[in-house]
C-alpha cells in the first residue's frame, strides 16, 4: 500500500514540473516573439539615397502621406489639372527650396477637414444666427474659415454665380526638411499651392441642368493673393510655422471639357518671420495642344515640326493614324512636351521599327524643349516610351516586353 502511494506521488510531482516546464518555454517562447515584433516595428527613418535623386528632392522614409490625401482627385475639375497642380507646384518649389538642400515630406500640417472648411464660403453673423445649432456644428459655422466669397443670406443659385462664386477649388501643402533631418524633426520651409476656378458651375434645382459660368482673370487673381494672405496669417499662429520660409503659388485651373491642363498665375515667397505679403512674382504658363493655333502663336516653328513629324511617321508606317502633343510653354518658351502616339501592334519587330524611327524624329525636331516624353501605344497598352531630360545628351528609349 505504501508502495502504491509513494508510486502516485511521484507520478503527480513529475506531471507538475513537466507542465511548469511548458509554461516556462511558453512564456520565453511569447517573449521572444514580442522582442522580435517590437524589432519588425521599429523601422529606422532615413531620406532617399543622393545617387538615385536626379534633379528631383530626396523623400523622408518610412514615407508620410498626406493628412489631406485625396481631396486633389477629389476637387480639381479635371485630371489633368490634378496631376499638373502637383507636378508643377513640386517644380516651382525648387527655387524657393533649392533641392541639394532640403528633404521632402507630403503636408502634414493641413488636414482634409481644416481643407475642406477653407474651401467653403464666409458666412456673415446675421447667416450664422439663423442657423440652428445641429446646423452650425455641420457647417462649422462657429469658426467660420471659409475663404470663398460669402453669399451674404442669398440662396439664389444665378445670383450667387454673377455676385460670389466660389474662387478656390483645393489647396496643396508641400513640407521641406534640413538635408541632414531624416527623421523629420523640424520643418525648415513650406509650400502652399491655392487651386482657383476659371469656371464656377452650378444648379438651379438639385437634380437639374449644370450651368457654367466663366470667371474674370483679374477677379481670379485678387481673390488667390486675398486667400493666400489669410491663409499666411492662419499658418504663422502654428509654434513650428512661425519662423520658417513659406512659398505660396496660385494655380487657375482649365474647365471641366478641357484636354489641357491650367496654368499657374502668380508666386511669392514669405521669408522667416514674417506675417505679410507684400509682392508677387508674375508666372507666365500657358498649356496648348499640338498643332492648334494657340501654340502656333507662342511657337510657330515648334507647330510647323509637329505637323511634319506626323507627316513623316504616317509617310512610313501604314498602321500610324496621327500623334496628339500637349505643350506648356513658360515665359513663352516650350519647357515640357508629352506625345501619344497610337499603333495597331502586329508584333515587337515593327514596334522597334517604329520606335527606333520616332527617337530619330524626335531629336530631328524636338531636340530644344527641355524636357519631352513619348509614349507609344496600342490602345491603353504601352509599347514603349522614349524621354529626354534637360540632363539628358540622348533620348532613353524602353520598349515593354508584354
Amino acid at each position: 500500500m505504501k508502495r502504491t502511494i509513494i508510486l502516485l506521488i511521484s507520478i503527480l510531482f513529475l506531471l507538475t514540473a513537466c507542465n511548469n516546464g511548458q509554461k516556462d518555454n511558453q512564456s520565453g517562447k511569447n517573449q521572444s516573439e514580442s522582442k522580435d515584433n517590437n524589432n519588425t516595428n521599429q523601422v529606422k527613418q532615413i531620406a532617399t539615397d543622393k545617387n538615385v535623386q536626379g534633379d528631383n528632392y530626396r523623400t523622408i522614409l518610412p514615407f508620410k502621406e498626406s493628412q489631406a490625401r485625396g481631396l486633389l482627385q477629389d476637387n480639381m475639375s479635371n485630371s489633368y489639372n490634378g496631376e499638373d497642380f502637383e507636378s508643377g507646384l513640386l517644380e516651382l518649389s525648387k527655387e524657393a527650396f533649392p533641392t541639394d538642400k532640403y528633404l521632402y515630406q507630403d503636408g502634414q500640417y493641413l488636414d482634409k477637414k481644416t481643407i475642406n472648411a477653407y474651401l467653403d464660403s464666409k458666412y456673415t453673423k446675421k447667416e450664422i444666427d439663423k442657423m440652428s445649432e445641429k446646423e452650425k456644428k455641420s457647417k462649422n459655422a462657429n469658426e467660420n474659415l471659409g475663404l470663398n466669397p460669402s453669399h451674404n443670406g442669398e440662396t439664389d443659385e444665378e445670383k450667387i454665380a454673377d455676385h460670389s462664386p466660389a474662387y478656390l477649388s483645393n489647396i496643396l501643402e508641400q513640407d521641406f526638411y534640413g538635408s541632414s533631418d531624416s527623421k523629420g524633426k523640424n520643418i525648415k520651409g513650406m509650400t502652399i499651392g491655392l487651386a482657383m476656378n476659371s469656371v464656377y458651375y452650378y444648379k438651379k434645382e438639385k437634380d437639374g441642368e449644370t450651368y457654367s459660368k466663366d470667371l474674370d482673370d483679374k477677379d481670379i487673381e485678387k481673390q488667390g493673393k486675398q486667400m493666400a494672405s489669410e491663409m499666411l496669417s492662419r499658418l504663422r499662429e502654428n509654434s513650428n510655422l512661425k519662423d520658417i520660409p513659406i512659398y505660396f503659388a496660385i494655380y487657375k485651373q482649365s474647365s471641366q471639357d478641357s484636354i489641357t491642363p491650367g496654368e499657374f498665375i502668380a508666386g511669392t515667397t514669405v521669408e522667416a518671420g514674417k506675417t505679410k505679403i507684400n509682392e508677387w512674382d508674375t508666372i507666365k504658363e500657358k498649356s496648348a495642344l499640338l498643332p492648334s493655333s494657340t501654340t502656333a502663336d507662342y511657337n510657330e516653328t515648334l507647330n510647323n515640326n509637329f505637323k511634319q513629324f506626323n507627316d513623316n511617321l504616317q509617310s512610313y508606317f501604314s498602321n500610324f493614324t496621327q500623334a496628339v502633343g500637349k505643350v506648356k510653354f513658360v515665359n513663352k518658351k516650350a519647357k515640357q512636351l508629352t506625345v501619344d502616339l497610337p499603333i495597331d501592334y502586329y508584333g515587337q519587330a515593327e514596334t522597334i521599327g517604329i520606335t527606333q524611327y520616332v527617337t530619330e524624329q524626335a531629336e530631328k525636331y524636338f531636340d530644344n524643349i527641355d524636357e519631352y516624353e513619348i509614349r507609344i501605344k496600342d490602345g491603353n497598352t504601352p509599347r514603349a516610351l522614349i524621354s529626354k531630360s534637360k540632363e539628358d545628351k540622348e533620348p532613353q528609349v524602353h520598349i515593354y516586353h508584354n
